[in-house]
C-alpha cells in the first residue's frame, strides 16, 4: 500500500493551512498592538480589558447563530466571505486610535462577531477534505500553522509598532485578510450530505440540537468543561500581559512582541511531534499533559521576576511552554471532531467557543479589576486554571482506563 501523501501537499488542505497562517500573523500582530495602543491611551488596565472584553462578547451571542448557518451553508464560502468581512471591518481601527476608548471597543466587537464564522467553517471543513482518520495529523499541523503565526505575528507586530505606528500594523492585518480570502476561493472539498431543513433557519430548534449533541456525550462534556476552565484563566494572560511586562518585567512593547512569539518555538516543534502521534492518542490525555505542562511552566514563568527582574527569562520559559500548548491546542479541536457528527460540527464548535468567549469575558473583567487594585502579578491566575483543567482531564481519562479494566476482568 503507498504511503499517504503529506497533508501538505494536497492543495486544498494546503490553502486552508496557508490562509490560516497569513491571517494569524496578522492577528498575532494586532493582538500585540491593540492593547499597547489602548494602554498606552488611557493607562487605564480595566479599560485595556473592557475593549479586549468586547471582542470576547460575540462567540457568547453571534457566535451560536453563526454555527447554526455554517451546518446549513458551504463551509468554503463562508470563510472567504468571513475574511473579506473581517478585511472590511479592521480598516475601522484606523479612525479609532486615537478617539476614546469606547469606539475601540466597538470596532472589535465588529471585528469579533465576523470571525465567528470562521472557526466552525474551518473545523468543519476539514474532514470534508481528508477523512476523518487524519484529523490528528491535521489538527497538529493547525497548531504547527498557529504557533508559526505566533512566531511570526507578535514579534512582527511589536517591531511595527515600534517603528511605523499603530495604524502600519492595522493595514497589515487587512493584508493577511485579503490575501486569505483569496487563497480559500481555491478550495475543492466533497460535498456534504445534510438533513434537508425547511428554509427558514430555525434557530433555536437547531441551537438547541447541537448542545443535545454535547450533553449526551461524555467526551464532548470535559472537553466543554476543561476549555472553559482555561478560557477564564487566558482573560487573565489577555488583560494582564501588558502591565505584567512593564511593571513586573520591566519591558516594553517590543519586549511583549519577543515574548509572544516565543511560545510558538516550542510550540512549532510540539505541533510537529504531535502529528505523528494524535491519531493514535486519545484526545483527552493530549488534553491532560498539554494543561498540566503549561500550567507548571505559567507559574515559572509569571513568578521568577521577583528574584531576578530581566526578560530573558521569560522568553526562555515561553517558548518551553510551547510545546504542551501546541499539545492542548490540538487536542481541543481533534477532541471536538472526532467526538461531533458531521452536520453538527458547525455548532458544537460555535458552541464552545461560545462558552469559551463567556468565561474568558468574565476573566477579563475580573482581572480588569484585580489588576488595578492588587497588581499584576494576579495574573498567576491563568497558570492555576491549567492545572485544574489538567487534574480534570486527566481524571477522566484514569476513570475510562478503570472502566475498561472492570471490563477486561469481568
Amino acid at each position: 500500500m503507498a504511503p499517504d501523501r503529506p497533508l501538505l501537499l494536497q492543495a486544498s488542505f494546503a490553502r486552508v493551512w496557508w490562509a490560516g497562517l497569513i491571517s494569524w500573523v496578522g492577528n498575532g500582530a494586532l493582538f500585540i498592538a491593540l492593547p499597547v495602543q489602548v494602554y498606552g491611551e488611557t493607562g487605564s488596565a480595566l479599560a485595556t480589558a473592557l475593549v479586549l472584553m468586547a471582542g470576547a462578547v460575540p462567540p457568547v451571542i453571534v457566535g451560536q447563530f453563526a454555527g447554526v448557518l455554517v451546518d446549513r451553508l458551504d463551509y468554503r464560502r463562508v470563510l472567504v466571505w468571513a475574511n473579506v468581512g473581517m478585511a472590511v471591518v479592521t480598516l475601522g481601527f484606523l479612525p479609532a486610535a486615537h478617539a476614546p476608548w469606547p469606539l475601540m471597543a466597538l470596532v472589535g466587537f465588529l471585528a469579533s462577531s465576523i470571525g465567528q464564522f470562521l472557526g466552525p467553517a474551518e473545523n468543519a471543513l476539514l474532514p470534508t477534505l481528508l477523512g476523518r482518520e487524519r484529523l490528528g495529523e491535521a489538527n497538529s499541523l493547525n497548531a504547527l500553522n498557529n504557533n508559526l503565526a505566533r512566531l511570526i505575528g507578535p514579534a512582527l507586530g511589536g517591531l511595527v509598532l515600534a517603528r511605523l505606528g499603530f495604524p502600519a500594523v492595522i493595514l497589515l492585518d487587512v493584508l493577511t485578510f485579503v490575501v486569505a480570502a483569496l487563497l480559500l476561493a481555491g478550495v475543492v472539498g466533497e460535498p456534504v450530505e445534510r438533513v434537508p431543513r425547511p428554509e427558514r433557519v430555525a434557530f433555536l430548534r437547531e441551537w438547541r440540537e447541537g448542545l443535545a449533541v454535547v450533553t449526551h456525550n461524555s467526551t464532548l462534556r470535559v472537553i466543554f468543561i476543561v476549555v472553559a476552565v482555561v478560557a477564564f484563566g487566558e482573560g487573565f494572560i489577555s488583560t494582564l500581559m501588558a502591565p505584567f511586562v512593564r511593571d513586573i518585567l520591566g519591558g516594553d512593547g517590543q519586549a511583549l512582541g519577543l515574548i509572544m512569539s516565543a511560545q510558538a518555538l516550542g510550540g512549532a516543534a510540539g505541533a510537529w511531534v504531535v502529528a505523528r502521534v494524535a491519531d493514535r492518542w486519545s484526545a483527552l490525555r493530549l488534553l491532560a499533559l498539554g494543561a498540566l505542562g503549561s500550567g507548571l511552566l505559567r507559574v515559572l514563568m509569571f513568578n521568577y521576576a521577583l528574584v531576578y527582574r530581566e526578560v530573558w527569562p521569560a522568553v526562555a520559559l515561553t517558548a518551553v511552554a510551547g510545546l504542551p500548548f501546541a499539545i492542548f491546542g490540538t487536542a481541543q479541536g481533534l477532541g471536538l471532531q472526532r467526538a461531533t457528527p458531521q452536520k453538527a460540527l458547525g455548532r458544537v464548535f460555535s458552541a464552545s467557543y461560545g462558552l469559551m468567549g463567556l468565561t474568558m469575558l468574565l476573566g477579563m473583567g475580573v482581572s480588569g479589576v484585580l489588576g488595578d487594585r492588587v497588581g499584576a502579578l494576579v495574573i498567576n491566575v491563568d497558570a492555576a486554571t491549567y492545572l485544574l483543567a489538567g487534574l480534570i482531564a486527566w481524571r477522566a481519562v484514569r476513570g475510562r482506563d478503570s472502566g475498561r479494566g472492570h471490563e477486561v476482568a469481568g
